[in-house]
């Protein structure tokens, strides 16, 4: 009989004026963990990973949105870590600057640069655990979700949330890609979590069920 894994660590902050969730996953065993998007209080997420005896080992974008990587210079300067993105939001990465301007975040210290560009069907790994990047744009066009297969897990960063979605009026954002991307998302099981960029978690089939976007729009 195969040995179940016990169940990962995964750490929750809720960061900025945006409510923007930003999340840590470990593995139990190696106490190893990766920040999925690193969008504010630095210090805190520093501070909450040591207190719990984890050990960060990279950070993952789901997208670069100025709320979901203003704590990304400071993170990165600070831990060392290689920083995962999809080349695609480049260009949003680059024009972080006048994000923070626009959407009134505080000045950016210097991006870090990316490490390692994340792709489509990718498998990355953390400890015991890994993970899936499913590459569904609409909101930006390099954004991407985190798909655990085997613990049902999925962080999918801004594309769904419980019951919406991701702006898809913003520069780079397409509703023809967002309609693509949930109907990708619809294939999987519907038990799967889904862990979003701002607000509660759902599931794939709660929204299946009840949000309309995924009716169609």
């Amino acid at each position: 009989m195969r040995e179940t894994s016990p169940a990962p660590t995964i750490l929750t902050w809720v960061v900025g004026p945006l409510q923007t969730s930003i999340y840590a996953i470990a593995c139990t065993r190696t106490n190893e963990a990766v920040l999925i998007d690193a969008g504010g209080q630095a210090q805190t997420v520093l501070k909450d990973l040591k207190d719990q005896e984890l050990t960060l080992k990279a950070v993952w974008q789901t997208h670069a949105h100025i709320d979901h990587i203003a704590g990304l210079p400071e993170i990165a300067q600070a831990s060392g870590v290689p920083v995962y993105m999809h080349p695609d939001d480049m260009p949003l990465y680059r024009a972080a600057p006048q994000q923070a301007q626009m959407f009134g975040f505080a000045a950016l210290g210097d991006l870090p640069p990316i490490d390692h560009d994340l792709s489509d069907g990718q498998t990355l790994k953390v400890g015991d655990l890994q993970a899936e990047v499913l590459h569904v744009p609409g909101h930006s066009p390099g954004s991407v979700g985190f798909y655990f297969k085997e613990l049902g897990l999925f962080f999918g960063g801004d594309v769904l949330f419980a019951g919406s979605i991701g702006r898809v009026d913003l520069p780079g954002s397409s509703i023809e890609q967002m309609r693509a991307s949930l109907e990708r998302l619809k294939q999987l099981p519907d038990a799967t979590q889904v862990l979003p960029g701002h607000g509660p978690a759902t599931t794939i089939g709660q929204e299946k069920r009840y949000n309309p976007f995924m009716q169609g729009f």
